[in-house]
C-alpha cells in the first residue's frame, strides 16, 4: 500500500450526534457541537501516528500492520478517558465514578446495556411523573426525534420473530465465518436489563428512581466477549490489508465500521472513540476523510450488516458526487 497524500481532517468530519442535542436552544447546541473540534485535533494526531506506524511495518507483514492499527485505536480510547476525566460529570443519575466508566472494560459479567426508543425523556422540558412512571410534556428535540425513529427500526427487527426476546446481529467476518454482534432485547430480557441498570446505578450511589423496568422496552446488549474480540480483530485485519484499488479500500473501511460498532470495548465513550479512529484510519486508506452519519452508532445497533453498509456507502457516494460537481463548476 502506498502512503497517500491526504485531504485535511476538520471538525466538519464529525457531525454532532442528534442524540446529544437535547435542547432546541441554538447557543446550547453550539456548545455541544464544539466537541467536534477536539475530535478533529485528535484524529489528525492519530492519522499521523498511523502513517508512521504503517510506514515502519513491512508491507506484507499483516501482523505488524494490525499491531499498528490496534495501538492507534488504544490511543483513541485513552484520549476519550482523559477527556472525560478532565471534564467531571455531575454524579446525578450515574454515580460518582462516571469518568471511570470510560476506562472500564466491557466483560461478560458486566455487559453494556442501553435502552433505545425512550424518546419522551429526551424532550426539552419533559417532567417525570411518579404516578405513571413516565416522562410527560416538553418539546421535541433532535434527540427525541432520533430516538423515536431508532426505536421504530429496532421494533421492525422483531416483527417477523414472534416470541423472540433476544436478537443478535449476524456479523460476517473474513472467510465467511459468522458470529453474534450487538443484541437487541425485548420482553423479559429487556426487563431484566433494565433491572440490572437500576441496580448498577444504585450501587454507585446514583439515583435509579427514573429507570423504567417494565412495559414495552427495547435494550441493546453487548456481544459475548469471545465474539467481540474476534470481531474487533477482524476489523483490524480489514484495515491492515493491502487494498489494490480505492474501491477495495472503501469496502474494507465500510465493513470495519460495522464491525467496530458490534465490538465496543469500554463501558462508556466507545462511540466517540470509534468515530475518531475511523476518520483517522479512513483518511489514511482513502486519501480523504470518509463520511460519518450523525447516528452511525445507533444505526449499527439496529440495522443488519448489509443494510448498514449499503446506507453508509450511499453517504460516501453522495458526498463524492457533490465534490465532483463542485470541481466542475
Amino acid at each position: 500500500m502506498t502512503e497517500p497524500s491526504c485531504a485535511p481532517i476538520t471538525a466538519e468530519c464529525f457531525p454532532t450526534p442528534a442524540l446529544i442535542l437535547r435542547t432546541n436552544d441554538p447557543t446550547a447546541q453550539r456548545s455541544v457541537r464544539t466537541f467536534a473540534h477536539a475530535q478533529a485535533e485528535t484524529a489528525r494526531s492519530l492519522h499521523q501516528m498511523l502513517t508512521e506506524g504503517l510506514r515502519d511495518a513491512r508491507p506484507r507483514d499483516i501482523d505488524m500492520r494490525i499491531a499498528a492499527l490496534t495501538t492507534v485505536f488504544e490511543t483513541a480510547e485513552d484520549w476519550r478517558y482523559r477527556t472525560a476525566s478532565a471534564n467531571p460529570h455531575s454524579s446525578g443519575r450515574y454515580g460518582a465514578d462516571h469518568a471511570e466508566q470510560f476506562n472500564t472494560p466491557i466483560t461478560d459479567d458486566n455487559p453494556n446495556l442501553f435502552r433505545i426508543g425512550e424518546h419522551e425523556r429526551l424532550r426539552e422540558g419533559a417532567a417525570w411523573d411518579p404516578a405513571t412512571r413516565t416522562y410527560i410534556g416538553g418539546a421535541e428535540t433532535p434527540a427525541s426525534r432520533t430516538m423515536r425513529w431508532i426505536g421504530a427500526l429496532a421494533a421492525t427487527r422483531f416483527a417477523d420473530l414472534p416470541g423472540t426476546d433476544v436478537l443478535s446481529n449476524r456479523v460476517t467476518l473474513t472467510g465467511r465465518r459468522v458470529v453474534g454482534g450487538m443484541r437487541l432485547l425485548r420482553g423479559s430480557a429487556a426487563h431484566h436489563a433494565a433491572a440490572e441498570i437500576a441496580a448498577r446505578i444504585a450501587s454507585r450511589g446514583g439515583d435509579p428512581s427514573h429507570i423504567v423496568t417494565d412495559g414495552d422496552l427495547i435494550y441493546t446488549a453487548s456481544a459475548p466477549e469471545a465474539d467481540r474480540m474476534a470481531i474487533f480483530h477482524n476489523a483490524m485485519i480489514l484495515l491492515a490489508e493491502d487494498h489494490a484499488t480505492p474501491a477495495a479500500a472503501l469496502t474494507a473501511w465500510l465493513q470495519a465500521v460495522y464491525l467496530l460498532y458490534q465490538a465496543p470495548r469500554r463501558k462508556r465513550g466507545s462511540d466517540a472513540t470509534i468515530r475518531t479512529f475511523l476518520i483517522a484510519a479512513g483518511t489514511y486508506l482513502l486519501a480523504h476523510p470518509p463520511v460519518l452519519l450523525h447516528d452511525i452508532d445507533l444505526l449499527a445497533y439496529v440495522r443488519p450488516q448489509e443494510h448498514f453498509v449499503a446506507e453508509l456507502r450511499a453517504a460516501q457516494s453522495r458526498v463524492g458526487a457533490d465534490l465532483r460537481a463542485g470541481l466542475g463548476s
